[in-house]
């Protein structure tokens, strides 16, 4: 594993969910995390299930589906169902669209770190939701609001 962590601690130094750490906070996030591959079609998680993980994705692109809706599409550096990490079961399927390779935390395994990496890390899950919820709000105003240009 040794051998593989180095190149690892410089694919996710170019996340941009990790710009904030350390290299020696990644290298305890990455001993943390467990990583996952998935297919193209691959389910990463199901709506209605109770699954306490959340995931950073490091490679690849994947969809945020609600009955037979795409919502989102997820991108490099997209962190999701972070709310899983309370126990809520899931709101919508994710699937993988191509090659995926995910990070993936659980509550426990974040438990484990130093209280300071910990505050980090969870401040970086707000920050993302924050922004994800801006963007929420600006495209639901434009859509009640359009522009009546003269």
């Amino acid at each position: 594993m040794e051998k593989l962590k180095e190149p690892l601690l410089h694919l996710v130094a170019e996340i941009p969910f990790f710009d904030c750490f350390e290299q020696t906070e990644i290298s305890l996030l990455l001993d943390a995390g467990i990583w996952i591959k998935f297919t193209p079609g691959n389910r990463i998680i199901t709506k209605g299930e109770i699954d306490l993980r959340m995931f950073v994705l490091i490679q690849g692109h994947a969809e945020v589906v609600l009955q037979e809706k795409i919502l989102a599409v997820l991108n490099v550096g997209d962190i999701f169902g972070e709310f899983g990490l309370m126990g809520a079961p899931r709101m919508a399927h994710v699937e993988a669209q191509t090659d995926c390779l995910i990070l993936s935390f659980t509550a426990d395994q974040l438990n484990k770190l130093p209280l300071e990496l910990q505050v980090k890390f969870l401040r970086r899950i707000l920050l993302a939701i924050f922004a994800r919820l801006q963007k929420i709000n600006q495209r639901d105003w434009l859509r009640r609001h359009p522009r009546k240009d003269i």
